[in-house]
């Protein structure tokens, strides 16, 4: 979280075409390790991610959500790419094929244009969590936090900020886990490939 704090800007790329710039500053950095340790701490359990919000109407860029990454909470695996064209910090456009229908129409119910905003972004610290995980459960027992922490994830949700002190409340919320990206702060990676580097680890600093 120390480095996050510390930056200006977020950036993300993948093979699969990701290409975001996410502006920082307005926004804490929150780090979840999975215990509340301290008054006025919450956490999920399991978790291991550090995260913040960038800053309102600032991302721009292309998210392709790939083959095999993971939507919650639909709590399942894309079995085909679904591109999100984001443009002054909301989702403009969702393409592809039928995933990327059922995605919008989704969203669409809840008939709040806040809810395509982008929300959180941050990356997996926790080893012990894994992307297989999901496809050992039913839906209904498990929230998929192994989704949303398992090491090297890039996380980006769509909806809210209120709970870090933005004005955007939704009941909409959206939190995607994709693999094998490339998450720089101020150019410098913290995570290549899907794989966090030293500096992108700490302690959950």
């Amino acid at each position: 979280a120390a480095l996050i704090k510390a930056a200006k800007e977020m950036s993300i790329t993948s093979p699969a075409g990701t290409n975001l710039r996410c502006p920082l500053g307005e926004f804490p950095a929150i780090r979840e390790y999975g215990f509340v340790d301290e008054p006025g701490r919450w956490d999920h359990w399991p978790s291991g991610f550090v995260l913040t919000w960038p800053n309102e109407l600032g991302t721009n860029g292309t998210i392709v959500i790939d083959k095999g990454d993971i939507l919650l909470p639909q709590k399942k695996y894309s079995s085909e790419q679904i591109i999100l064209t984001v443009e002054n910090g909301y989702a403009t456009k969702i393409e592809g094929g039928i995933e990327a229908q059922l995605l919008d129409e989704y969203m669409k119910s809840f008939n709040d244009p806040e809810g395509y905003a982008i929300s959180h972004i941050g990356w997996g610290l926790q080893p012990r969590c894994h992307w297989s995980t999901l496809g050992l459960y039913s839906r209904e027992n498990t929230i998929g936090m192994d989704a949303r922490a398992f090491e090297g994830n890039f996380l980006f949700s769509l909806g809210p900020n209120n709970e870090a002190g933005g004005k955007r409340t939704t009941a909409c919320h959206i939190d995607i886990p994709l693999r094998n990206c490339t998450v720089s702060l101020d150019g410098r990676a913290v995570v290549r490939d899907g794989k966090v580097l030293d500096g992108g680890v700490g302690e959950y600093e």
